[in-house]
């Protein structure tokens, strides 16, 4: 049985904010306020700059973030902790530019985050996206610990502590972090061997017994894992603990007070489960979440008496000129990086309608991957339908966008009846057309709908989840489930990401290194002129044709 959860949900502004602090930290005879700020999923929003529409963004950013959590210290002197969940050094061109393409004396992301004096930041499963020793030399950088208690080396000492002790007025405060276990399988090739991350549950417990024998006064969680949603591989085949489970974490371990929470880039404001006060800052720095913990002291003792927490968005704040400074060298390398001119195009391409039509700008990412591996066919997700490329000259940028991520190339070989499978895995992102279903399935990310090249194939939105592929055909010819092709994809799906277990045991027949984004740009600047005649070829399509425009209207309100 789950225990109750309050969910209250509330935003307030910060100026209410505030002015509760200032009450609170007045100075009352035996009480203080403890304010704990959160950021999470951060993933290189540092500044207010849209680097692939190449226009200000002054919805999020740290730099934004940074004046909120400035007001709070200015509030409430020496009783703010700033901490974050993890997941910021990927995720825009700034990082991937501070990663692949420059050197700075400090990393940008850590540039920022010190000018902003966090205590401590969870390890997320993308800071593993560049390799062990770039994140070690990263860690380095930063003037506050990174965290992870389930990270267990092969050999040598922990890579990361698993929970540090702050102070502020005269209360101890224990932060303990972790992360999920499915940098497993989706870091596969940069962890195998190295590092292992383990189940979350009994490794914050050991650490927070650790910290109440160390006499912590108040008990901090930052986890980069998600509250409660299935996780995104089939723990069963993978043999890996569960990726998300903030709400287990509360209702398993005893002497926690509250919970920072990531991973899912969800929010969430203010909820108690089994006593424990629960939180979670929209990702990208979109809003920063502000617990109020009430201290008491009872004799040498600090005790939580009360809590509450809430969202403070970051739009409509200015920019600390701190951050702004801090991160001013990377910024520059960033956006020269993506106006780099690397080809011509006479007409525009689009992915607007990339998850429910064949488009042009989806083949070339296709192709391009099919050539590289040598395959039958080939795997890829629309991940941003606001990617363009507009007719005249191509920059890294517009190319760069169809492909965020840090994933390299893969093959493996499947049989007919596992293509099936996983085009039908694939299809469960929409809802039965006619039903009571909606259109697409919000808890499904549109990342894990993958579209397939060098496979003809029909997806009947009539007809129910694991029955919707019709007219599977390669090179012409039905496919029976004995039939044997090679398929190219990037590592995380290689490894079951997203949930794709019919995966599980096939034969790996092609090893890239280069990143996936590398092999476009590198194909853009050695045609030095695309043309969409070049890569499309129409093979798939949705019926019945009135549930195309239901779908598309849906894909573009849920578009993660």
């Amino acid at each position: 049985m789950r225990s109750p959860v309050r969910s209250a949900l509330i935003l307030v502004t910060l100026p209410v904010l505030l002015t509760s602090a200032s009450r609170w930290t007045a100075g009352q005879p035996g009480d203080i306020t403890l304010l704990v700020a959160a950021t999470t999923d951060v993933h290189g929003h540092l500044v207010g700059w849209d680097y692939y529409a190449n226009r200000a963004d002054t919805a999020r950013g740290l730099a934004r973030a940074a004046t909120i959590v400035d007001s709070l210290r200015a509030a409430a002197p020496e009783r703010v902790v700033l901490v974050d969940a993890g997941d910021m050094l990927q995720g825009t061109p700034l990082t991937y530019v501070a990663a692949r393409r420059d050197t700075f004396l400090v990393h940008p992301v850590m540039a920022a985050m010190n000018a902003m004096h966090y205590d401590a930041v969870a390890v997320g499963n993308h800071e593993f996206n560049y390799g062990l020793p770039f994140l070690r030399t990263v860690a380095k950088e930063a003037h506050f610990p990174l965290l992870a208690a389930n990270a267990y080396p092969a050999a040598g000492p922990p890579p990361f502590a698993g929970r540090t002790i702050v102070e502020r007025g005269g209360a101890r405060i224990a932060i303990i972090g972790a992360t999920t276990p499915g940098s497993n399988a989706w870091d596969h090739d940069n962890l195998a061997g190295k590092l292992t991350i383990g189940s979350i549950v009994p490794a914050v417990r050991a650490q927070v017994d650790s910290a109440l024998r160390d006499r912590a006064d108040v008990t901090i969680v930052v986890v980069h894992s998600g509250l409660g949603e299935p996780s995104s591989y089939d723990t069963v085949a993978t043999r890996l603990p569960s990726e998300n489970v903030a709400a287990e974490i509360a209702r398993a371990v005893p002497g926690i007070d509250l919970i920072v929470y990531g991973h899912s880039h969800k929010q969430m404001a203010d909820t108690l489960i089994a006593g424990v006060l629960l939180m979670q800052p929209k990702s990208w720095a979109t809003s920063v979440a502000v617990a109020e913990l009430q201290l008491t002291r009872e004799g040498v003792r600090w005790h939580v008496t009360a809590k509450r927490s809430s969202l403070v968005q970051s739009a409509g704040h200015v920019e600390d000129p701190k951050v702004l400074a801090s991160v001013a060298s990377g910024d520059t390398a960033a956006r020269k990086y993506v106006a780099t001119e690397i080809g011509t195009t006479d007409v525009r391409w689009s992915a607007d309608s990339g998850r429910v039509e064949d488009t042009p700008i989806t083949d070339l990412v296709l192709e391009v991957e099919r050539r590289a591996a040598h395959s039958d066919l080939a795997s890829t997700a629309v991940f941003d339908m606001n990617a363009k490329i507009d007719s005249g000259a191509v920059t890294v940028g517009e190319i760069a966008r169809l492909y965020p991520y840090e994933n390299t190339l893969s093959a493996v070989r499947i049989t007919g009846a596992q293509l099936r499978a996983y085009l039908e895995f694939s299809a469960r992102y929409y809802g039965t057309y006619g039903s009571s279903e909606p259109p697409v399935h919000d808890d499904i990310p549109g990342y894990n709908f993958d579209i397939i090249a060098g496979a003809d194939y029909t997806i009947d939105l009539s007809r129910p989840a694991g029955s919707r592929i019709t007219a599977l055909a390669v090179r012409g010819k039905p496919v029976s489930d004995g039939d044997s092709f090679t398929l190219a994809l990037n590592n995380y799906r290689r490894s079951g990401g997203g949930g794709y277990a019919m995966l599980k045991g096939a034969p790996e027949v092609y090893t890239g290194t280069a990143e996936i984004r590398d092999l476009l740009i590198a194909e853009v600047e050695r045609r030095r002129h695309i043309s969409p005649a070049d890569y499309f070829e129409k093979n798939w399509s949705i019926v019945p044709a009135a549930a195309i425009a239901p779908a598309y209207a849906a894909t573009h309100h849920w578009k993660p």
